[in-house]
């Protein structure tokens, strides 16, 4: 019997794994926010596990460190690229360079952003109600909140890849900024 016990002890750890790690908030100066399962410090950075790699950030660019209920996404990280190959995509000969005709406005940059402001204000909403069932206690409406946070965060990094796609792999810099208060 008590073999038993152990072994759906086990499954439901291996299960659920949430349970088990925490994740840490990390938060900027300048407002960005990271999810992270570890970080340390290391000299005068504070360094942490982030898109498949190591990020190492000034310890004075930061706001402050905590515990989070969001959980963290483990991501596959990237295929390098080949330095031939980069500087293929980088090289351009000098007539074709003073030819260059400026980028006109991104006409899908306003759509982006409004859906971006949705899944925001979305996860901030699901997150809230995330908290109200671990105030109460209530792990069956947890699990319901954590999927659906899953879910919108998932649904943000494709919109985000998108985004990139149609930017030459770049992130440009008006995804990155802070979004307006609604």
């Amino acid at each position: 019997m008590k073999n038993y016990i152990a072994v759906i002890i086990t499954i439901i750890f291996l299960i659920c794994p949430s349970v088990c790690f925490s994740s840490y908030l990390i938060e900027l100066k300048n407002g960005s926010k990271f999810i992270t399962n570890q970080y340390w410090e290391e000299g005068s950075q504070i360094k942490f596990y982030y898109s498949g790699g190591v990020v190492g950030i000034e310890k004075d660019l930061v706001r402050k460190i905590g515990e989070s209920d969001l959980p963290y996404i483990v991501e596959e990280p990237r295929p390098a690229i080949k330095e031939d190959a980069k500087a293929e995509a980088e090289y351009k000969p000098e007539p074709e360079q003073e030819k260059e005709i400026p980028l006109q406005p991104y006409p899908e940059k306003e759509a982006f952003l409004k859906e971006k402001m949705r899944i925001a204000t979305e996860i901030e909403s699901v997150s809230a109600a995330f908290r109200e069932a671990k105030s109460k206690n209530d792990r069956k409406q947890m699990q319901v909140e954590r999927k659906r946070l899953l879910s919108l965060q998932t649904e943000l990094s494709k919109l985000c890849e998108k985004v990139r796609a149609d930017h030459g792999g770049q992130t440009p810099a008006w995804w990155d900024a802070p979004l307006p208060a609604p």
